[in-house]
């Protein structure tokens, strides 16, 4: 039986998108009805 990590869970979430921002620009644009031209292009992290 193969297991595998909740996205959902917060210290999981944080791994995957802090380490691949480009997920979670991807992420974003799915979520939120931006129209085509306002979509989200960089993602600063202070």
């Amino acid at each position: 039986m193969v297991r595998y990590l909740d996205p959902k869970n917060d210290l999981v979430f944080k791994r995957i998108f802090g380490e691949h921002s480009h997920l979670l620009l991807i992420f974003l644009n799915a979520l939120m009805p931006l129209a085509p031209g306002r979509l989200i292009e960089t993602a600063l992290f202070f």
